[in-house]
């Protein structure tokens, strides 16, 4: 009704403008008399009315706008004037503004909302735009990264570089594995990574998932492997004497009776002495089999001392050198200043090195051309070293390196199986790690210690 009237009022003021200017102009000319312009006299008058109309409404709505722009939302326009298109208009400036008002608050209800769930989440999740800029992390986030909460975004990248580098390479659409150390333990994190497109910008939204459930499934299956493992090697072992048992007894028990003397003749004697020396190889190998098994269980407790690591490298190294250079193989040590001393039981963890530096070597029996054995040592945080063993070796199968850690599980045939369990036993006594990775560029065991 208002804007009728707004109408009305500015044709009716141009119909005066309008009708006035021509009549002055027709009286004028036909009647040569120039009193007749005083008919125009309105005209700047309902000109001025007219532009000042729109211009106090447009520099109202001016005012509006920039108030919003502002986020100014006690804006508030008078509704009790005069003029009813003012009033009018005044009335739904401000019932807009009302209605933007609901739905800034509706927004930042939202926004609250999703900002707590983002944060009460189990998964940790980022966002990272355009630039490489972190733009949201949730507290699982900043947990899965080892670094403290509240931390400043633009502060993340370089609080964990090796994380931040990970999460920038992870393409849209793909997924990857990142192995944290945090404290005195090592996490597997799932990264998944999609891009979300809003107006020009692009972001990366990123999911961190912790999967050491999943892997305790698999050293369960590990274990149900182990027993599997032992079942077969007792069975071959036991079966054998069983049978052979069986076969000596009718030597000397015939129909259920003791067979007489005169019937034991040398043959008999010499298929009876044969049959208990393989009893007794076959028991001998039991034995064995058992008191590897015994190591494995009955590991000692870690008698920690303080050592130089460098000295100790080079002790193993010196160890190792004479059977290195039989080998051709060229060992390579690089150890970053920082990390000067170790804490642990000096003999058990070079036994873990042995065991790793042996399998090394035993790979290289079938690498021809240059062998090279490549031993790196850092500092990582909290107080604990890295210390990666690499070759040139040939590449271990992906559905072998998962197996390699198992108990008895062995490729070689006069292996025992029980070298790399050991070392993790050890380690985790030591509230280390171990982990090995194989590509064509090299094979790695990593260890923290």
């Amino acid at each position: 009704m208002g804007y009728k009237r707004i109408t009305l009022t500015t044709v009716t003021i141009v119909l005066i403008v309008a009708l006035s200017s021509l009549a002055a102009g027709y009286l004028t000319a036909f009647h040569m008399n120039p009193w007749y312009l005083l008919i125009v006299l309105p005209v700047p008058l309902a000109t001025f009315t007219i532009i000042h109309h729109f211009n106090q409404s447009n520099r109202q709505i001016a005012f509006f706008f920039e108030a919003i722009r502002n986020e100014d939302s006690s804006l508030k326009f008078p509704t009790s004037i005069r003029q009813k298109s003012l009033r009018h208009l005044y009335q739904s400036l401000n019932n807009l503004n009302e209605r933007i008002n609901e739905i800034k608050l509706q927004n930042e209800y939202l926004e609250k909302y999703y900002q707590s769930f983002i944060q009460h989440a189990g998964t940790g999740l980022m966002a990272i735009n355009q630039d490489n800029e972190v733009e949201i992390m949730n507290d699982k986030a900043f947990e899965y990264a080892d670094i403290l909460p509240f931390t400043p975004l633009h502060l993340v990248p370089l609080r964990n570089p090796d994380l931040y580098n990970f999460l920038v390479d992870c393409k849209p659409g793909e997924s990857g594995t990142y192995k944290q150390f945090t404290g005195d333990s090592q996490i597997n994190l799932l990264i998944r990574s999609k891009e979300i497109r809003y107006g020009d910008k692009v972001s990366r939204l990123i999911s961190l998932q912790d999967i050491r459930n999943e892997l305790d499934e698999k050293e369960l299956d590990s274990w149900q492997k182990l027993i599997r493992v032992l079942t077969h090697e007792i069975m071959n072992s036991i079966a054998p004497i069983v049978s052979l048992t069986g076969t000596l007894q009718k030597f000397f028990i015939d129909k259920g009776k003791p067979v007489p003397p005169d019937r034991i003749n040398d043959e008999v004697i010499e298929n009876v002495i044969e049959g208990l020396e393989t009893i007794g190889e076959r028991g001998s190998g039991l034995v064995n089999f058992v008191n590897n098994y015994r190591k494995l269980t009955r590991i000692p407790q870690p008698e920690p001392e303080t050592f130089r690591l460098r000295d100790w490298l080079d002790q193993i190294g010196l160890l190792l050198h004479e059977q290195m250079e039989q080998l051709q193989i060229t060992l390579e040590t690089r150890i970053d200043d920082k990390a000067t001393d170790l804490n642990g039981d000096k003999k058990m963890l070079t036994q873990v090195m042995i065991n790793i530096l042996n399998n090394a070597m035993e790979a290289f029996s079938e690498t021809p051309g240059k062998r090279k054995i490549r031993i790196t040592a850092d500092p990582v945080k909290p107080n604990y070293t890295k210390i990666v063993i690499s070759n040139n070796g040939p590449v271990i199968p992906a559905e072998v390196i998962d197996k390699i850690f198992i108990p008895f599980f062995t490729t070689k045939e006069s292996g025992s199986g029980i070298g790399l369990s050991l070392s993790r036993q050890i380690l985790r006594l030591h509230r280390g790690s171990i982990h090995a990775e194989s590509s064509v560029e090299a094979t790695r065991f990593i260890v923290f210690i």
